[in-house]
């Protein structure tokens, strides 16, 4: 008889392993007693910054509104930083609206209209505006302040549609989640070892000068 198919070998492990974390975030609210007016020309930035180490991948962003109707229509986005005190003009990340509750206070969660990186050590923006009508973006009083992988960097508001910006101190209710993109980091070498190296090529190259001198 013909000898038995070999099985087949399993498949090799994922070379990026993946853990959600909440990057960033001061949910829930120990309250509900302060917010920040959304409008077409009103503006709030709240921004953040990662450290060193692994990339991150948006998920979504959570944010704690109040009166988000039908008629309102919001624009979050993640915003790249400029080195100031305000948020930078190139949008990096844009996000699908969810579906408005109308009166009252919820947690609204937005989702990535498509795949987008944070980068370790590096400072982002959540950009949050209205483009049709107004609703309020609330917060907890006093403020709470975000917490997570990443570090709370900034509170910006503006109210004329981003022509200018001043420092806020209200946090205002929000989350952002990742997922943690892990695998193998190529490690520096050690000093000695680099020093080691150097006189391993300094002696290969003498030998190769004393027989050219032959």
């Amino acid at each position: 008889p013909p000898p038995p198919h070999p099985s087949p070998p399993p498949p090799p492990p994922p070379p990026h392993p993946l853990r959600a974390a909440v990057l960033i975030g001061n949910l829930p609210p120990t309250d509900d007693n302060s917010s920040t007016p959304i409008t077409t020309n009103e503006i709030k930035a709240l921004a953040f910054t990662l450290p060193a180490g692994n990339n991150y991948s948006l998920d979504n962003v959570i944010l704690r509104l109040e009166n988000y109707g039908s008629g309102d229509v919001p624009l979050v986005q993640i915003r790249n930083d400029v080195g100031g005190s305000d948020p930078g003009s190139t949008v990096l990340a844009s996000f699908t609206n969810p579906t408005p509750q109308g009166v009252g206070v919820f947690n609204y969660t937005f989702t990535p209209t498509s795949p987008f990186t944070f980068a370790a050590v590096t400072k982002y923006w959540l950009y949050v505006t209205s483009t049709i009508a107004d609703f309020f973006w609330n917060a907890s009083d006093p403020s709470r302040t975000p917490t997570g992988i990443a570090t709370s960097s900034g509170s910006r508001v503006s109210n004329n549609s981003g022509a200018s910006f001043t420092n806020s101190t209200l946090l205002n209710s929000f989350q952002i989640n990742a997922t943690e993109i892990t695998g193998p980091v190529a490690s520096t070498p050690e000093p000695s070892a680099i020093a080691a190296l150097s006189l391993f090529g300094l002696g290969l190259l003498g030998v190769k000068g004393r027989r050219n001198e032959g």
